[in-house]
C-alpha cells in the first residue's frame, strides 16, 4: 500500500481515536515527508506532510506519559530536512527542540532522530559561517550514529551525509589531510551500500565523488581527480534533475575542480572554458539557493579572475575579481575576505595603487573581528592584508616614488604592518608548518619596510630568518627556489650595507645558483639583477676579473 493511500485511510481513523491511530498517521506523514520527487510540487507536498506530522505530534505529546516525545522529535527533524525558505533561526530552534526531546535517548528511533537533528543543525550552522559549532554538531551526530548501530542502509546513507559535513568543515578550517581522509571514508561507505540503496541514494554518488576529487586535486593528483569527476557525470545529471538547486551547485563545484586540474596540467584553454561554464551555471541560482548560491558564485568568479591574471589578461582578471567581491559582500564574511584579498593583490599587480587602500580599510577590520573566533580562516587572510600594506609602503607607483617612510596606509605604517604580519604568521607556523611560506612572505615584506625606515640590521635579521625558511622549503619542493633566490639577493645587499662583505658574497653566489636551478629560469630581468649583485660583491672582495665576466653575462640578458 502506498504511503499516500495509507495517509488517506488513517486520517479519519485518527480523528475518531487519536490515541491509537494518531501515532500511526504521524509515522506515515513522516515517511511521506522524506520521499524526494523530481515532479513539480514535490517539495511542497513534503512540506505539507511534515507540517501535518508536527501539528499532530504536538497534540499527542500533551499526553502526560510523554510517550510521544520521540515521535514529535522525528516530525520536527523531518520538517527541517525538507528544503524550504523558512528562516534559519526558525529551523535551528526546531532542531534544538527536537534534540532536547531525544538527547540521552537509548532506543534506536530516538538515537536516529538525535543523529539526524545534529546533522541538520550542523548544516545550518555551516551555512551561517559558524564552522566550529557546525563541526562539533556533526561529530556529535557521528557519535549518535555509532550508538544507534546496527544501522539500516538508509541510516548508513544519512551517516555518509554527516561525514561530508565533517569534511567540509575541516576543509574550511584548513585541515586538508583530515578532509581528504573523511571524504574517502564517505566515498567508500557509499560504494559499500547494497546496489538497490546506491540507486535509492544516487545523489550521494556525486556528493561523495566531487568533494573527494577536490581534496585529491589539492593533493596534486590531478588525473585521479579527473577520473573521479568523469565517473560522477551521470550522477550529477540526475542530481540536477531531482534536486536542481544543490545539483547545480555541486555541478559547478565539479567544474571548478576540473578547471584547476586542467590548469595544473597545462591545458589553459580548457581550464578557462570549464571555469566559465561554472560561472554561467551558478548565475541563475543566486538568491534561489538556501545554502548560499552567492558564495559559490563568488568562489567561481575568483577562480576565473585568477586564471585570467595568470594568462596575462590583467584587465579582465581584475574585472572578474571586482565582481567576485561585489557578490561576496552579500553572502558572508569568509568569502568576502577571500575575495577582497584576491582583488587587493590583483589591483597592486595591475598598478592600480589608488584603488587598493579602500579595500584594505574594509579587509583588515573584518579579519581582525573574526580572527579569534575563526583563526584558521581569518588570520592567514589578515597576514596577507598586512603584507599588502607593507608592499604599498615600499614600492614605486608608476613613475612616482614610494610614499615617504612613516606614511600611514589603511591606518598603519609599513613597519607596523610588517611586524604584525610576522608575529601572526609565526603563531600560525607554530600550529601548522604549512604556513611557513606565508611567514617567509611576511619576513620578506618586513625587510623592505625596515630598510626604508633605516634599520639595516633589523632588515638583515628578518631576511636571515626568511632565507632559512625558504631554504628548507626549497629542499622539500624545488618550486620555492625562485623565492629563495630573491631572499638571498636582498640578504646579500643588507650584508653589503653592514660591511660584512664575505657573508654578502656567499649570499649573492647562492642567489645566482638558486636562480640558475629554477625550472624554466627566473625572468631575464630578475636574473640580471642577481648577476649584477654578485658582480658588485665580487668587486668588493677583490675579484675584479670574475666580476667583469659576471657583469657581462648580465648585460647580455634582455631587459624584460
Amino acid at each position: 500500500m502506498s504511503v499516500v493511500v495509507r495517509i488517506a485511510l488513517l486520517r479519519p481513523m485518527a480523528r475518531l481515536d487519536p490515541v491509537d491511530w494518531g501515532p500511526r498517521l504521524a509515522e506515515a506523514l513522516i515517511t511521506r515527508s522524506q520521499v524526494v520527487s523530481g515532479l513539480r510540487g514535490g517539495t511542497a507536498r513534503r512540506t505539507a506532510a511534515a507540517d501535518e506530522a508536527v501539528a499532530l505530534c504536538r497534540r499527542l505529546v500533551a499526553d502526560p506519559t510523554d510517550r510521544h516525545r520521540t515521535t514529535l522529535a522525528r516530525a520536527l527533524v523531518a520538517r527541517a530536512g525538507v528544503p524550504d525558505v523558512r528562516p534559519t533561526t526558525v529551523v535551528t530552534a526546531e532542531l534544538t527542540e527536537a534534540i532536547g526531546y531525544v538527547e540521552g535517548s537509548s532506543d534506536r528511533l530516538g538515537l536516529v532522530a538525535l543523529a539526524t537533528a545534529r546533522l541538520l543543525l550542523a548544516r545550518r550552522r555551516s551555512q551561517l559561517g559558524e564552522v566550529r559549532e557546525a563541526l562539533a554538531s556533526a561529530r556529535l551526530a557521528l557519535r549518535a550514529w555509532a550508538d544507534a548501530e546496527p544501522l539500516t542502509a538508509d541510516d548508513r546513507a544519512r551517516r555518509i551525509n554527516t561525514l561530508l559535513v565533517v569534511a567540509e568543515c575541516a576543509q574550511t578550517l584548513e585541515r586538508h589531510d583530515e578532509a581528504l581522509d573523511v571524504r574517502r571514508q564517505a566515498r567508500d561507505a557509499y560504494r559499500a551500500l547494497p546496489w538497490r540503496y546506491r540507486l535509492r541514494w544516487k545523489g550521494l554518488d556525486a556528493a561523495t565523488a566531487v568533494p573527494l576529487a577536490s581534496s585529491v586535486a589539492a593533493d596534486g593528483r590531478h588525473r585521479e581527480a579527473l577520473d573521479l569527476l568523469t565517473a560522477a557525470d551521470l550522477a550529477l545529471e540526475l542530481t540536477r534533475s531531482v534536486t536542481p538547486e544543490p545539483g547545480h551547485v555541486l555541478s559547478a563545484r565539479a567544474l571548478l575542480v576540473e578547471s584547476l586540474c586542467r590548469q595544473a596540467m597545462g591545458e589553459v584553454d580548457a581550464a578557462e572554458r570549464t571555469v566559465v561554464r561554472a560561472v554561467d551555471l551558478l548565475r541563475p541560482w543566486v538568491g534561489r539557493i538556501p545554502d548560499g548560491g552567492g558564495a559559490h558564485l563568488a568562489s567561481a568568479l575568483r577562480a576565473h579572475g585568477a586564471l585570467l591574471l595568470e594568462t596575462g589578461r590583467a584587465d579582465e582578471g581584475v574585472a572578474r575579481l571586482e565582481e567576485a567581491a561585489e557578490v561576496a559582500r552579500e553572502v558572508g564574511d569568509i568569502e568576502r575576505a577571500r575575495s577582497l584579498v584576491s582583488l587587493v593583490w590583483a589591483r597592486m599587480t595591475a598598478g592600480a595603487w589608488d584603488d587598493v587602500e579602500p579595500l584594505l580599510a574594509e579587509l583588515l577590520p573584518l579579519c581582525r573581528r573574526r580572527a579569534n573566533d575563526l583563526p584558521e580562516v581569518f588570520r592567514p587572510l589578515l597576514v596577507q592584508g598586512l603584507c599588502a600594506v607593507t608592499a604599498l609602503s615600499a614600492f614605486k607607483r608608476g613613475d612616482e616614488n614610494p610614499p615617504p617612510p612613516g606614511t600611514r596606509i589603511a591606518g598603519m605604517t609599513g613597519t607596523a604592518a610588517g611586524q604584525e604580519a610576522v608575529e601572526l604568521a609565526r603563531a600560525l607556523v607554530a600550529g601548522q608548518p604549512a604556513y611557513r611560506a606565508l611567514l617567509g612572505a611576511a619576513l620578506f615584506g618586513l625587510d623592505r619596510a625596515l630598510i626604508r625606515s633605516g634599520d639595516v640590521a633589523g632588515a638583515a635579521e628578518a631576511l636571515r630568518e626568511c632565507v632559512a625558511l625558504r631554504r628548507d622549503l626549497a629542499d622539500e619542493d624545488p618550486a620555492h627556489r625562485a623565492d629563495l633566490s630573491r631572499a638571498l639577493g636582498n640578504f646579500g645587499n643588507r650584508l653589503d650595507a653592514l660591511g660584512r662583505l664575505d657573508e654578502a658574497y656567499d649570499a649573492h653566489r647562492e642567489s645566482v645558483e638558486q636562480a640558475r636551478a629554477v625550472d624554466g629560469g627566473l625572468p631575464p630581468a630578475e636574473m640580471a639583477v642577481a648577476l649584477r649583485n654578485l658582480a658588485t660583491s665580487l668587486s668588493a672582495v677583490g675579484r675584479p676579473d670574475e666580476a667583469g665576466r659576471v657583469r657581462a653575462e648580465a648585460d647580455r640578458l634582455p631587459a624584460t
